[in-house]
């Protein structure tokens, strides 16, 4: 989506939204799901709330390694210890 829609959407209660250009400048370092599309920058909104869900419950980014790691992990309790493991060693 674009960083317009994003402001309008996740700031909708927000009296003072941040400006685009914030926005903007957060986008290559800061925001989770922000992307290049050509010369404009797109936020993956789905990206975005699941990052900053495990953000708030203090658990680790979710990398790469992290991602394939819990895609072989056999069930629930396996997945959990590799999120234990990725906090530890963050």
């Amino acid at each position: 989506m674009s960083i317009e829609t994003f402001i309008r959407l996740v700031y909708a209660e927000d009296d003072n939204p941040p400006s685009l250009a914030t926005i903007r400048r957060r986008c290559p370092h800061d925001l989770p799901g922000a992307f290049r599309d050509g010369r404009r920058w797109r936020i993956d909104l789905d990206t975005y709330y699941r990052t900053m869900e495990r953000r708030l419950q203090g658990l680790p980014e979710i990398t790469p390694a992290v991602s394939t790691a819990r895609t072989l992990a056999a069930d629930d309790d396996e997945a959990a210890l590799i999120d234990d493991l990725a906090f530890s060693l963050s």
